[in-house]
């Protein structure tokens, strides 16, 4: 895989085939967990801080650096029906995603958002 993506992918030390699955998991990520809008962002974090794990997605939002988050302690986050979503989005079995997942979160909260902070509903940009 080329491109920043490709070159994000290889930092994280991925695998030719974890590379070629992460865009169809970034995809799902950013569709199931409703990355794209304010309310998305501000449950996942919510649901992070709920389990202790909140300064994890504040590190994902600030401008600074990333704090790695394991694939349990995202299954732990995530509902079951989200797993279930990503799964049936991605068709790779729960062994397979959840390490996939635990990578590329955090880029994908990153890139969700892009000013180093969390959307605000009221100010949204339609």
């Amino acid at each position: 895989m080329s491109g920043l993506f490709g070159q994000i992918l290889q930092s994280l030390g991925m695998g030719e085939a974890e590379q070629n699955a992460a865009p169809v998991v970034h995809g799902a990520l950013s569709d199931v967990l409703n990355l794209n809008s304010p309310d998305g962002i501000n449950n996942l974090a919510n649901s992070f801080a709920a389990s202790g794990l909140g300064q994890h997605v504040q590190s994902w939002i600030g401008s600074g650096g990333n704090i790695p988050i394991t694939a349990e302690q995202v299954q732990g986050v995530l509902s079951n029906d989200q797993v279930q979503a990503l799964i049936q989005r991605t068709g790779l079995p729960i062994a397979a995603l959840m390490p996939l997942v635990s990578k590329l979160l955090p880029h994908a909260v990153d890139q969700a958002t892009p000013g180093g902070a969390t959307p605000n509903t009221d100010s949204q940009n339609v």
